[in-house]
This record gives structure tokens, sequence and C-alpha cells, in this order.
């Protein structure tokens, strides 16, 4: 898909579980800048996290390197990697292997661990508790909170589209090896 953004033309390359992996070897051949949203974060099996959140990073920057491509790279982790679950592990996995590839390859990487994302699209009792809580008060059904002393952070559809924007131009927010979003909410 083509698409302008502030005057520039994009050609944006989609890529998904269902792709012919054909495509990702052209891609990653073409490839300027490399945005890795993938993620398994509902599996049927927790072995599925590694596969879906390692094991689809793995092969990408494979491809990547197979090409000689150096492209910068971003990924979507998440604040969850901090925690010592299937999840956590997965996704600190895939950060590992990105940092990795950029002391083996000189590849400029952002690794970006989102806090709750909120916003348009977000799907109720999936992975986003704003919208579960927007679409339960709706709905006149009740809230759950399990532990009202926990402090949530969170973060805006809007405002991640715009910090990967910034990214693409070059103008990334970091914070130490990682890139954040800098508009945060904070809730108890």
């Amino acid at each position: 898909r083509n698409y302008g953004i502030a005057g520039e033309e994009l050609t944006i390359y989609e890529y998904d579980m269902d792709s012919d992996p054909a495509e990702l070897d052209v891609y990653c051949r073409q490839a300027d800048f490399v945005f890795n949203l993938a993620g398994v974060n509902r599996p049927q099996d927790a072995s599925e996290f590694m596969k879906g959140n390692f094991g689809f990073t793995s092969t990408l920057l494979d491809t990547l390197k197979k090409h000689g491509n150096t492209s910068p790279v971003m990924i979507s982790s998440s604040t969850q990697a901090a925690l010592d679950n299937p999840y956590g592990e997965s996704k600190r996995a895939g950060e590992q292997l990105l940092f990795e590839y950029s002391r083996e390859t000189g590849a400029k990487v952002l690794v970006y661990r989102f806090p709750n994302v909120f916003g348009k699209w977000c799907r109720p009792n999936y992975n986003s508790a704003v919208a579960t809580f927007c679409n339960n008060i709706a709905h006149d059904l009740p809230i759950r909170v399990n532990d009202p002393s926990v402090v949530m952070h969170l973060v805006y559809i809007d405002d991640v589209v715009d910090e990967l924007i910034s990214a693409l131009g070059g103008r990334e927010h970091r914070n130490g090896d990682y890139c954040e979003v800098p508009v945060v909410h904070t809730i108890t």
C-alpha cells in the first residue's frame, strides 16, 4: 500500500501469519524501515508465546541478514517483558534477539515496551482494561478491579502512532536501550 506521510510517499509492506513466506523475503530485501508489531498474547498453549514473540522475530532478522539489509528495526514489546511468566519471557527473548542483531550487524533497533494501550480499535475482554471498563459500563455489567492499589500506566493509541511516525523519521524518544512513547497517563 502507498501512503503519503509528511509529504513523503511511502510504500508499506504488510505481512502477517497468513501471508506467503516468500513475501517476507521480498519485503526484507526492499524495506527501508521495519515495524515488527507481531505478537501472540492469547494462545491456546503457552509454547505459542515463544513461537510468535521470539520465533517470528528470529525469522525476520535472519531474512534481513540474508539480504544484507541493515535498515532500522522496531519491535513492539510490553512492560510485561519484565515479568517471569511465559508471555513476559517470550517478549524479553525477542528484545534480546534484537539487541544481539544490532551488535552483530550495526543496524539501529528500536525496542518499545508499551504499557497498557487504550483508544479506538481496542477490544474489550481481550487486552485493554480501559476498553473492558468502557464496554461494561455501557452495558450495565459489573467492573472488577483485582487490586485497587495497582498503578496503571496507559498510552493512547494516537500517541503511539505519533511516536512511531517520529521513529520512522529518526526522532524516536529513548530512555537507555529502550524507546518510549513520551505521553503516558497514570491512574490507580
